[in-house]
């Protein structure tokens, strides 16, 4: 029988995760990056390919730092949301607008406490990660790739100015949190949902693919679980944004206490992997759990998200 129906046939759930994979590799490493240079350049003091040639070698001079930025700005903005969303709409054929339903008060309140209690459990995680010892070509390549990661953070966050604290909150804190929520609890993670049939397994598989996907493996299983929480969040409540606002907490979060430190307002540094006071750590990871429980009892609806994937 003719489907008389204008909505569009769906898509197979695998050629659905082979545009994902497409889309995201091309806009965050190639065309975000590429109109990150062009837009840096009225702010280096040089050629186009001198720009380019000092990104490419990973140049921390000072006058590298603005630059720095806004190429990351736009590998976030039109590598993880513009390019991956035009991807899901016109050659995956799916509704964007369909993530992104209402949710009570209370869910967004607790979801955000969530994120900041889980800093003192986490901090366990953090340092027992960053104090793994391998040995291995890959663990070696793995630990300098972490030290440049630290080196190029610190040269990035050393904030000048409230101007330039605010537009860092917003490179490393809006567009990721926007960007990588999409893409990973958007659309890969009811991708996998539909291909495994298992909506656990795809938020743990989503959760390992967004922490693989930042190249930081002695910062990876704190990261996973991050990625798995705001999983749940999406698959409970079945919208985006409870995901996108817990992320962008979490970041902000990072950003605040970096710029705290900076201006001696307090003492602990947020860089360093030291874990919290074990007296606080128990408590609060209590704590955790009880607003999990309690999240999921006020932002549990009856759950559609799989079907976004066409």
């Amino acid at each position: 029988m003719e489907n008389l129906s204008n909505e569009p046939k769906p898509m197979n759930p695998v050629l659905s995760l082979v545009i994902f994979i497409f889309s995201l590799l091309l806009g965050f490493y190639l065309i975000g990056p590429i109109v990150g240079v062009f837009i840096a350049m009225p702010f280096f003091d040089g050629s186009l390919l001198t720009l380019a040639e000092q990104l490419t070698a990973g140049s921390m001079l000072p006058e590298m730092r603005m630059p720095m930025l806004i190429v990351q700005a736009s590998a976030s903005g039109v590598g993880l949301i513009l390019v991956p969303m035009l991807a899901y709409t016109f050659i995956a054929k799916n509704s964007v607008g369909r993530l992104y339903v209402k949710s009570s008060w209370l869910g967004y309140a607790l979801a955000v406490v969530a994120v900041l209690v889980f800093v003192f459990p986490n901090s366990l995680i953090i340092e027992w990660n960053a104090n793994l010892k391998f040995t291995g070509a890959f663990w070696t390549w793995a630990r300098n790739l972490e030290d440049k990661g630290e080196e190029f953070t610190k040269f990035m966050t050393d904030f000048q100015s409230p101007s330039d604290f605010l537009f860092l909150f917003f490179v490393i804190a809006i567009l990721p949190a926007i960007g990588e929520e999409f893409c990973f609890r958007g659309w890969l993670q009811p991708a996998l949902q539909k291909v495994i049939g298992n909506a656990h397994v795809a938020i743990w598989l989503s959760a390992i693919l967004f922490s693989a996907f930042h190249l930081q493996f002695f910062g990876f299983v704190p990261r996973m679980l991050l990625g798995a929480m705001f999983g749940y969040f999406m698959y409970w409540s079945g919208n985006l944004w409870l995901a996108i606002v817990a992320h962008m907490v979490n970041n902000g979060f990072s950003v605040l206490m970096l710029y705290l430190y900076k201006l001696k307002v307090i003492d602990l540094d947020p860089n360093s992997p030291e874990s919290l006071p074990l007296m606080a750590v128990i408590p609060f990871t209590i704590l955790f759990v009880f607003l999990i429980v309690l999240i999921k009892k006020n932002i549990t609806h009856p759950n559609e998200v799989v079907q976004t994937i066409q």
